[in-house]
């Protein structure tokens, strides 16, 4: 049988995270608050956790969210790139049994547009 530490791809995601920011290039746009989604996909060996089902050996996506949530709301934000890095480096720096990450940051302020959306990947 093949160990997680060999080569897996173990992922935990939290998906549509929704939280009220103020963000964009204008003091007028960063004004108000604006809705954004957060998901983040997190790579680590979870077979330990897996296995015991002992959340201390696992990574708390209570504290995943919590985490993003303090970040992006807390502070103004000009752009979307901005908030995504930022998140990025909020997960590598409270979790370091992450060995990647990949954040998507949508907002949603175009008209007649779904939402715009940017994606980063980090590994360390």
């Amino acid at each position: 049988m093949r160990g997680a530490s060999e080569g897996s791809r173990d992922r935990l995601t939290v998906q549509t995270l929704r939280l009220m920011a103020h963000i964009g290039v204008t003091e007028e746009e960063r004004g108000s608050r604006q809705r954004l989604e957060v998901d983040v996909d997190l790579f680590a060996d979870l077979e330990a956790a897996g296995r015991s089902g002992d959340l201390a050996r696992t990574i708390d996506y209570r504290q995943v969210a919590d985490g993003l949530r303090t970040l992006l709301e807390g502070r103004p934000w000009h752009l979307v790139e901005a908030a995504a890095r930022a998140a990025l480096d909020l997960i590598f720096e409270r979790f370091p049994q992450v060995s990647g990450a990949s954040v998507r940051v949508r907002k949603f302020v175009l008209p007649e547009t779904a939402h715009v959306e940017v994606e980063m990947e980090r590994r360390r």
